[in-house]
């Protein structure tokens, strides 16, 4: 059914934003629902189905948003796959009986109905980059708003079932690498900072409660009593923050530990490069040191752009899809260090 999904890449990982060897991506997202009907986490299946009806109807006044799939219809190898294009919460691969995704030709602009909220209206976008995406969000949010009645209190603002986002209903996540950081062992100093300031930072990709790939999500905790201008300003504040201090991490390493880090890089450069069995827990980690050696200038033959597309096209549901069949983990891990040899030349 996503036959159209599978034979394209989304415009996010067709270029490159700004810091993107420590920026993956920026996800910005506005949450919505409709008057008169109960939050998704709370409705009953007839409310559920009448809101996924309007809203589907809804969409059609939208340009280039042809494709609505509805969860129900999918295999979970589908679901998954549009976990890992970030379309998706993984709560959906198992659930999402009343939800439906809506992405545009691009892929960068995605309508999830009946998940958290009646609507999530979201823009990704490559690199640290909020307020083009946040523009895009806002232009489809006017144009449903003359569709719909969304829930709104004059004094609170846009009505939600998480109290965090009742206000301007504005999430926006950011996904960083931090690998010099995890390595000199300050995360848990960059996290606190971060909560102070209102916001969380938790990792990707979790594989017994550790962080695989060094990378983090961080996300805005608050959205009640100020502008989504604001938000967006303070926002770019603290990511920068973030990259400073992953630069500044990284020079510290040169500094005091070069041919250790340096050992590392290259000795998962030849890895991936050269594998023929590969979990996908060792490619996030393997990856994470390749990319700091791009970010380093010491890897000249890889770029960015590549790591990233790896990243997603390595992932299960991707390599099932384009297998087509289903792959037991043996046959999925043989398959990922092949897949990722010949795009990286090894």
């Amino acid at each position: 059914m996503i036959e159209s999904l599978k034979g394209s890449l989304p415009e996010w990982l067709s270029n490159l934003g700004p810091y993107p060897d420590i920026v993956f991506l920026s996800k910005v997202s506005l949450y919505r629902n409709i008057e008169g009907y109960r939050f998704s986490s709370c409705a009953p299946d007839k409310e559920k189905t009448e809101i996924l009806a309007s809203l589907r109807e809804g969409i059609k006044t939208l340009q280039d948003f042809d494709n609505v799939f509805p969860l129900v219809e999918l295999s979970d190898f589908e679901k998954e796959f549009l976990f890992e294009r970030h379309f998706i919460p993984e709560s959906l691969i198992q659930n999402g009986i009343h939800s439906a995704v809506a992405p545009n030709s691009a892929q960068n602009n995605i309508l999830l109905i009946n998940a958290d909220e009646h609507l999530q209206i979201s823009s990704i976008s490559s690199g640290l980059k909020i307020q083009e995406p946040y523009s895009e969000c806002d232009q489809i949010d006017d144009i449903l708003n003359t569709e719909f009645e969304f829930s709104y209190d004059k004094k609170l603002g846009f009505l939600t079932s998480s109290p965090k986002r009742v206000g301007t209903g504005l999430e926006i996540s950011v996904f960083v690498y931090l690998p010099a950081v995890v390595i000199i062992g300050v995360v848990s100093d960059l996290m606190e900072d971060l909560e102070k300031n209102n916001y969380s930072m938790d990792g990707t990709y979790l594989d017994g409660g550790g962080v695989m790939g060094s990378l983090f999500c961080i996300q805005n905790e608050f959205t009640l009593g100020v502008s989504e201008e604001n938000i967006i300003e303070k926002t770019n504040i603290q990511i920068n923050n973030v990259i400073q201090k992953e630069i500044d991490a990284r020079e510290y390493l040169m500094k005091n530990a070069r041919y250790e880090t340096e050992d590392k890089i290259w000795r998962s450069y030849g890895i991936i490069t050269n594998a023929r069995f590969l979990a996908l827990g060792d490619f996030l980690n393997l990856s994470s040191a390749v990319r700091l050696g791009v970010g380093l200038g010491l890897i000249k033959n890889l770029s960015i752009l590549d790591l990233n597309r790896l990243t997603i096209l390595s992932q299960p549901g991707h390599l099932y899809l384009e297998n087509g069949e289903y792959l037991d983990l043996r046959e999925e891990n043989i398959l990922r260090a092949e897949f990722i040899r010949k795009k990286t030349g090894g």
